[in-house]
Formats: structure tokens, sequence, C-alpha cells
């Protein structure tokens, strides 16, 4: 808890002193809201596409590629989020990230051709990183490493959610209010978010005060000390797969589903919310067994479920089933694994040296959403006659996060 005061000097010498803030460190509910505006950032304007391409006169391709930009953006920023959190302190660079988001919000709002829209995107992708660098940062700054891993499954849950339920509230919004509502209400959310952390946040990670080049060093000495760790390697890897596989699916489902198998858009929604309920599941599983099993058993339990259902996703169609259910069912099994991972994985990683958690966490923000991006592209280039391309990169990328999961179990078994 930390209080501010205000201090005025009477005339007669003596001083007086006035509390004028309260500031608490940050809660799960406040935590969920900063990492759910930096997640439906991605897709909230999702429904508004279509109607972008035909004010800007470009195709949907191109305004697809305000999606690659702000991953791109978003893996890129979260490299330097962290170490500068870890010098400097969590507030302040998650106060500059908010910041940043606001104005880029305002400015995709105000775009005036695709090329504006793109460069909002990617500044918009800049500010939206330092929420999810930040939140992670601050609940290991705040817990333990088990309870850093529930924290993080509660926190992580309604991560899930919200950029599921984004599309729809985003279709709401462009319906009644034209393309441009969707970021004018990202604006909005960021800045009661900023005004709010302003205010009531304390920090949460006091650095230790140096000159600037004694804080780049410590920085990159940070960066150094974690690639040695083979441990933080695998669980980094792993994250990286993970993302790199449901990223693929977010990218590459609607286009077979609506334009291959004949699903209305509409019905697409309900579909989608159907395979990422599956992640409820897992965020449950692991709130509840985390504490019995351990983390790094956990991960290992995560990833063999996730690995049945990319699996399942891609002998299916090898079976010669191209259905809009075999294109859906499989990945709730995925998404029981990818929850039951996903939080023990991101507490593990930022516990391997955690003066260096910001720095750590950052690094995941780079490999998840890096990956993301390379899986995205790869899948907008495959064709989508049939889910089989897309139900290969799945696969693909959950064999090799099923393989990072073993390495780190076996570098830190008795965790």
């Amino acid at each position: 808890m930390v209080v501010d005061w205000a201090c005025t000097r009477h005339p007669d010498g003596t001083i007086h002193r006035t509390r004028l803030i309260l500031r608490k460190p940050p809660k799960i509910p406040l935590l969920t809201v900063l990492i759910s505006s930096s997640a439906i950032a991605y897709n909230l304007f999702l429904p508004s596409m279509p109607d972008i391409g035909l004010v800007f006169g470009v195709s949907i391709f191109t305004v697809q590629s305000t999606l690659i930009a702000f991953l791109v953006a978003y893996a890129l920023a979260q490299f330097f989020y962290g170490g500068v959190s870890d010098r400097f302190g969590r507030r302040p660079t998650l106060l500059w990230g908010l910041a940043i988001y606001v104005i880029a919000s305002l400015l995709c709002a105000f775009s005036t051709s695709i090329t504006m829209l793109l460069l909002a995107r990617i500044l918009q992708g800049i500010g939206a990183a330092g929420s999810i660098v930040m939140v992670r940062s601050i609940v290991r700054d705040l817990f333990d490493r088990k309870d850093s891993a529930r924290a993080l499954a509660v926190i992580s849950t309604v991560m899930v959610f919200a950029p599921a339920t984004a599309p729809a509230i985003g279709g709401y919004l462009h319906i009644h209010f034209g393309w441009q509502s969707s970021f004018f209400a990202l604006a909005i959310l960021g800045t009661v978010l900023f005004v709010y952390c302003a205010l009531r946040m304390a920090e949460t990670n006091r650095p230790a005060h140096a000159d600037f080049i004694s804080n780049l060093r410590a920085m990159i000495q940070g960066y150094r000390v974690l690639i040695g760790e083979r441990s933080f390697i695998a669980y980094n890897l792993n994250i990286g797969f993970i993302g790199g596989a449901i990223f693929a699916w977010f990218a590459g489902v609607p286009i077979v589903l609506i334009d291959s198998y004949g699903v209305a858009p509409d019905t697409f929604g309900y579909l989608m919310l159907t395979a990422t309920s599956g992640a409820f599941c897992g965020y449950g599983s692991a709130i509840w067994l985390t504490g019995k099993l351990g983390v790094n058993r956990m991960i290992v339990l995560g990833t063999s479920i996730g690995m049945a259902g990319a699996t399942l996703y891609l002998v299916l169609p090898l079976m010669g089933i191209f259905t809009p259910v075999a294109a859906i069912s499989p990945i709730f099994i995925f998404n029981v694994g990818l929850a039951m991972t996903f939080p023990n994985v991101m507490a593990a990683a930022v516990s391997v040296r955690p003066e260096y958690a910001g720095t750590a966490a950052a690094m995941n923000g780079l490999m998840q959403y890096g990956m993301a991006a390379i899986t995205t592209l790869i899948v907008g280039l495959l064709p989508h006659v049939t889910h089989l391309p897309l139900a290969w990169v799945i696969f693909l990328s959950q064999l090799a996060a099923f393989a990072a999961s073993i390495v780190g179990w076996r570098a830190r078994p008795q965790e």
C-alpha cells in the first residue's frame, strides 16, 4: 500500500501534510481487465473488415494485413517492455503502454487510408503489448510459483473468453455505429484503465535506481542470463509453439468453414464459442490440479492432451472426413490441454530467475506472438478448400510444444 502526501508550509514554519491518494497493489479483477483489453484489440474489428475494404477501395487480403502488422508489433514490443519494467518499475511502464494504446486506437478510428490504418495498428500493437507483459510480471511479483500458476489460470480464463466474444461485440458496434466504433470503444476502455491505474495502482517492483547506462547493461544482462537457462528456453518454446497452433486455427478456420464448407457467418460465431469453451474446462482443472501435481507435471499433462486433440484434428481429414464438426470439435480437446498448459508454463518461465521476471515475460510474449504471426502467414498462403493443410500446421506446432515440455520437465523434474 502506498500513500501520497501533499505538504504545505504555514507562515509559522510548521508543515502540514494532507493525504491525497491511497494506492494498492492490483487485484486479480484489475489484472484480468488489463489483459483482456490487450487481447480484444487484435480482433474486435473483424466484422468490419469487409466494409473497411470497401471504404478504402482495397482487397480483403490487404485489410487482413492489419492483423499481421498488429501481431508483429505486439510480439516485438514485448521484448522491450519486460526489461524496461524490471529496471524502471511496472507502473510507469504500464501507463506508457496504455497511453500509446489509447492514442493508436483513436488514430485507427480517424484513419483516412489503409496505409494510415496499417501504421496505427502497428502502434496499437506496441501499446497493447504493455498490458500483457505487465500483468504476467505483476503476478510474479505478488505470488510464488504455484500461486502464480493459479492466478494466471483465473486471469487466462477471461483472456480466452474475451477474444472469443470480441467479434460478436464488434459486429454489434459495427451495425449500429459504423466501422470506427470498435476503435473508439478500445480508446475509451484504455482511457478508463489509464486513469484508474494512475490514481490507484501501486508499484509492485521497486527497481534499484541507477543511471541510464547501468540500467541498459542490467537489461541486456537479464536477456543473456535467461538465454543461458535450458529450462527457460524449453518453457519459452512451449509457449511459442502452442500460441502458433491456436492462432493458426483462428486465422484459417473462418475461411474454410464459411467459404468452403458453407457455414453462415452468424453460425460460425457460435461454433467458435463451442470450440473455445474447452479452455474453461482446462483452466478449471489447472486451478485445482496444479497444487497437487506441480507445475512441470501439469505442463506435460496439458501438452499431452493438446497433442491428442491436434492428432485427432489431423486424422479426421486424412480419413476423408471434411465437415464443420471435424474442423471444430477436436479443437475443444486441444483447448483443454492448452488451458492446462499455459498458466503453468508462463508461471514456470518467469520463475526460473525471479529477478528477471519482467524480462522473461517479455521474451515469452515475443515467442508466443512471433510464432502466431508466422503461422498466420503460413496458413494464409496455404489452400483453403479443406481444413487438412490447417490441420498439418496445428499438428506440427503442437508436436514441437510437446517435445519442449519434455525437455523442461527433465531440466527441473522436482517442480
